[in-house]
């Protein structure tokens, strides 16, 4: 009787543990030296490994923001390289003004500070084993762009 309490027990934590388990499971944030992500270091790179999975994931990533930017819209390209090679490149345009996706407004944080959210795919298979890179090109302009503190890649696993 006891034997099956234990076990009854035990089986509950486990459920309750696995149910709370962390959503993201890969978060990276590169910091821009005095705010600014400037056009010589135009290209942003992460990389993450993988076991090949069959579950979907969702992929986004978040500039974080710094008082007003000197540009309404930002375009850069983005870059996804498979562990075999293979690889996917896609424009991303961020509109400052009107974007598809709301700010989001870090609790005790300047009221000038915001971060902006893009997805970049909702629904992405890792079906591979090995390390995938991500890599975010600026192309929008020559200039400097004072205002961005932070571009972070966080790959969050989708609810079943």
């Amino acid at each position: 009787m006891k034997k099956s309490i234990l076990f009854l027990l035990l089986s509950i934590f486990f459920l309750f543990f696995v149910s709370c388990s962390k959503k993201v499971i890969y978060e990276e944030t590169v910091y821009f030296p005095n705010n600014n992500w400037a056009f010589e270091n135009k290209a942003v790179t992460f990389t993450a490994h993988f076991t090949g999975s069959e579950k979907p994931f969702t992929v986004y990533i978040e500039l974080e923001l710094i008082g007003a930017l000197n540009v309404d819209m930002f375009y850069a390209s983005f870059t996804f390289i498979l562990p075999g090679g293979g690889k996917t490149i896609k424009p991303l345009t961020f509109n400052f003004i009107t974007p598809h996706e709301p700010y989001i407004y870090r609790k005790g944080a300047p009221a000038n500070e915001r971060i902006f959210r893009l997805t970049l795919y909702p629904k992405k298979y890792f079906s591979e084993t090995g390390n995938y890179t991500f890599e975010i090109n600026q192309f929008s302009n020559k200039a400097d762009n004072y205002g961005i503190k932070s571009m972070k890649l966080k790959i969050e696993r989708l609810k079943e």
